[in-house]
């Protein structure tokens, strides 16, 4: 039983020691209430002789450390981040040529070429094949019952209904 006693003592006695020279109770302290913290000597490994840290690795009081190291610079550890990937922009549609402006209005043959009279607005036309009306539009066959017309700006083919051969 006093054995027992005897190693709770002892025990108790060391943990008390342990955390009073954790809280610091035993360093001198510095003229401004620091405690102050001396360098321990590192040797290299193999090697006989002290090798002291350079004195701006060593470590001071805080009181010497400024004290607006960060003021003024606040920083957020967190910042919100969104990782939405908006998608690519629809491609443009490709460019078509506007609707004929013209309108047929008779056909006539002679020695095996056709003539179609159209008309643009208020003008009336006389087209055969290979005419090129006003720099945009050029007839490229007259084939019954279509007539076929080139864009020229977009180099784009397009038809008119212009019916059966009579």
């Amino acid at each position: 039983m006093l054995a027992q006693r005897q190693r709770w003592l002892l025990l108790g006695g060391a943990l008390l020691l342990t955390l009073l020279l954790a809280a610091g109770i035993g360093q001198p302290e510095s003229d401004t209430g620091a405690v102050v913290v001396e360098p321990v000597a590192v040797r290299p490994r193999g090697s006989r002789v002290a090798v002291a840290p350079p004195a701006e690795l060593q470590v001071g009081s805080l009181a010497s450390l400024p004290r607006d190291l960060g003021a003024g610079r606040v920083k957020d550890l967190f910042p919100v981040q969104s990782w939405y990937v908006p998608p690519p922009p629809p491609k443009p549609a490709p460019p078509k040529p506007p609707p004929l402006p013209f309108t047929y209005l008779g056909k006539a043959v002679d020695d095996g070429q056709v003539t179609v009279f159209v008309a643009q607005g208020e003008r009336n036309l006389v087209v055969k094949a290979g005419d090129v009306i006003d720099g945009v539009y050029r007839a490229d066959s007259i084939l019954p019952p279509v007539m076929t017309f080139t864009y020229l700006p977009l180099q784009m083919q397009q038809t008119l209904e212009i019916g059966v051969a009579n």
